[in-house]
């Protein structure tokens, strides 16, 4: 399949589903939509960058080889949409230890940043609460990141936050 053609051909769920089965368990034609989320000109990236979560759920191993980069470069993006979905990736995933202190930094400066959109707030609180579940000395700072975070945020951050405090206890 030639991914750029389909990417551009619509923007929809159907879409992306097609272009995740054709994709399958590959981790060579998945290789091409990272290629396409590192060097294609918009709208690619953002497109690119849904299947991120739609092959998440259904072969999350090929995500496990991008997952350091990911943690990289993820501030590097300007792209709301591809930042958004590289979170949702490293919240629904196992890191690996050694990547860890640095998702931790990263995700830091995503919550207290003012400029930050709710949903990588969100994600990134989620990031920190799955390490911190094998590390309990994570908690209070993290608690301390969610409350300072509380009188800025939405809706939807003070109910995933309650959840998350809720699941640390």
């Amino acid at each position: 399949m030639d991914f750029v053609s389909q990417l551009l051909q619509e923007h929809s769920r159907a879409n992306t589903n097609r272009i995740a089965k054709a994709i399958g368990n590959n981790p060579t034609e998945f290789s091409k939509i990272i290629d396409i989320l590192y060097h294609a000109e918009p709208p690619l990236p953002q497109r690119a960058a849904w299947l991120l979560s739609i092959v998440n759920k259904k072969h999350p191993e090929l995500l496990k080889p991008y997952l350091s980069k990911f943690i990289n470069d993820i501030q590097k993006f300007e792209l709301d949409a591809v930042r958004r979905n590289m979170t949702v990736v490293l919240a629904s995933n196992e890191i690996p230890k050694k990547l860890q202190a640095k998702l931790i930094d990263v995700c830091y400066n995503l919550i207290l940043s003012p400029t930050e959109k709710v949903a990588m707030k969100v994600h990134a609180i989620q990031c920190i609460a799955n390490i911190a579940k094998e590390h309990r000395e994570l908690i209070p700072e993290l608690k301390s990141a969610i409350e300072n975070q509380l009188p800025k945020t939405t809706a939807a951050f003070h109910a995933r936050a309650r959840m998350i405090l809720k699941k640390l206890k």
